[in-house]
């Protein structure tokens, strides 16, 4: 189980891997808070509940939490950081920060700022990879066909959707194929039962001017030609007693790649080679791979813990350009299109409130290249639980939280669910993006070279001037302010500008530490450019 709120977070229902029981002579470390200090970190999924301060009663077992990015790393406002290469278990308490591990821990001081303590703990453990994803990730939209598609992924209704979105005025983008385009997991080609002609499907879609991408996992269906292809190899993890690892996820059981193997990832990579080749599709969105899939005993062809199972199938993403990731461990300052988990199509819990403070985590993780989830969320069973009724305000004001993100994603069409005038709205929308573009690439080249998020918190940019606690905002690099409406029915709100001089759509100048009184309709956001 897990308390959500200000007492504690701590799953016990998935403790697969990670931090087995404390082992003889185990690390403990003890730091006292410092005045005024906030930490941020850890995981994505959590990034919501953040910053923690001296008043926080919490605690966290990385690799058991969260369903997005996670990493072994807290950064505070004072300019400290905690770091370990492995997971530990970490909690706040009175004003005290413990630590427990089975490995090194280490605490970086003397860096005085949020900024301060990302770059340092960035130049000394991020990857030092100087790629970035495939440039068009920040340059047009991404649509996924779940949400419109769930299980039943077809040639008919894919082109249908993509034809749809051109004829209906959006900018063709990255086009994603999700789950259910083949037979089986471990499966890497078309089911013939749902797509007649792929590879021309794939051609016309090219044609409408879509990059293609298709949903794979590393799962294997046990009871299918591809285990039967595998058994007698060393591809797929076993468990403690050599059996056969067959694991618990979302869509039932399946045996799991053991990618330690690098026999097992040739494979792998033969099989996704093939799709490419024959069908001509551009990459891969790499789901599933979550720690809970993993155990600490399992038998792999490299001893480790189950974590680095899920760090293995996310560099092995890494060598697509055009990839997408939502499970990912200490993976920070590699190419990877991390996207935010399904969320619920909601202004609370787990929806809306989550975009801003989570991808903001995420650039502070070093998972630079982020995805705020699809827009109105991505959890299909929010959608199935109200009838799919859609809050068309909740909608608008998501897209506008998510403008200026790195990445932009859609899947439930817009044109259908939202009025006439609202959808215009989205239509503006995009089109406004597309200035940012150059803006985009030029900041994750940024992250890629010299390890700054591309979304930052206004603590980044503006130390201790009393924004440690803004979860409702963001500095989009060093230059846009971007002040979205988050709450439900309201239009007005009051926003303190931080130092500097600030340049609002309209044109108007207006200097640091001025309050403004902004009003919202709904196709209203603000952003401010510091001149």
């Amino acid at each position: 189980m897990y308390f959500i709120g200000e007492i504690c977070y701590y799953f016990s229902d998935k403790v697969y891997s990670g931090l087995p029981l404390l082992q003889t002579g185990a690390m403990r470390m003890q730091i006292k808070m410092l005045e005024n200090e906030y930490w941020w970190g850890g995981v994505v999924d959590l990034g919501d509940k953040m910053p923690y301060d001296a008043q926080s009663e919490c605690e966290i077992v990385l690799g058991q939490v969260g369903e997005d990015q996670s990493s072994p790393l807290y950064l505070s406002s004072k300019g400290r950081y905690l770091w370990s290469s492995k997971p530990f278990r970490i909690s706040f308490h009175a004003g005290t920060i413990t630590v427990d591990s089975n490995y090194e821990i280490e605490l970086g001081e003397g860096f005085d700022t949020l900024k301060g303590a990302h770059k340092a703990a960035a130049n000394k453990f991020f990857g030092k990879s100087a790629r970035i994803p495939d440039t068009r990730f920040f340059r047009v939209p991404q649509y996924n066909t779940w949400i419109e598609l769930m299980y039943d992924q077809n040639q008919k209704q894919i082109l249908e959707y993509a034809r749809s979105i051109v004829d209906m005025g959006m900018t063709p983008g990255i086009l994603m194929i999700d789950e259910g385009w083949s037979e089986d997991y471990g499966v890497f080609d078309f089911y013939p039962g749902r797509f007649s002609d792929p590879k021309d499907m794939v051609r016309q879609l090219h044609d409408m001017g879509f990059t293609v991408m298709l949903w794979v996992t590393p799962h294997i269906s046990p009871d299918s030609n591809a285990f039967r292809e595998l058994r007698d190899t060393d591809y797929l993890i076993r468990d403690k007693s050599g059996e056969f690892a067959i694991r618990k996820w979302w869509n039932g059981f399946s045996c799991v790649l053991d990618l330690s193997n690098p026999e097992a990832k040739h494979w792998l990579q033969e099989k996704l080679r093939y799709v490419v080749e024959e069908y001509h599709v551009d990459g891969f969105k790499f789901d599933a791979g979550d720690p809970y899939m993993y155990r600490d005993e399992d038998q792999t062809h490299v001893r480790q813990l189950g974590l680095d199972n899920t760090s293995d199938y996310s560099r092995f993403a890494a060598d697509y350009t055009f990839n997408e990731l939502r499970a990912v461990w200490n993976m920070g300052g590699e190419p990877l299109v991390c996207r935010l988990h399904d969320k619920r199509h909601r202004w609370d819990y787990d929806g809306l409130n989550c975009i801003i403070p989570n991808t903001i985590l995420q650039g502070l993780l070093g998972y630079y290249y982020g995805c705020p989830d699809m827009v109105g969320g991505g959890n299909y069973g929010s959608f199935i639980e109200n009838g799919f009724h859609l809050d068309e305000e909740l909608y608008i004001r998501w897209l506008e939280a998510s403008l200026l993100c790195p990445m932009l994603q859609f899947s439930i069409a817009p044109w259908r669910v939202l009025s006439p005038e609202n959808y215009e709205t989205v239509k503006r929308f995009l089109k406004f993006r597309s200035r940012y573009a150059d803006y985009f690439i030029k900041l994750a080249k940024n992250a890629a070279e010299n390890h700054e998020p591309i979304v930052r918190h206004l603590e980044y940019e503006f130390p201790g001037c009393g924004y440690e606690r803004e979860n409702s905002m963001y500095m989009l690099g060093d230059r846009f302010l971007v002040v979205p409406m988050v709450e439900k029915g309201k239009t007005e709100r009051t926003v303190k500008l931080p130092q500097g001089t600030w340049r609002g759509l309209d044109g108007k100048e207006y200097s640091g530490g001025a309050e403004l009184t902004l009003v919202y309709p709904l196709d209203r956001l603000y952003i401010f450019e510091k001149v």
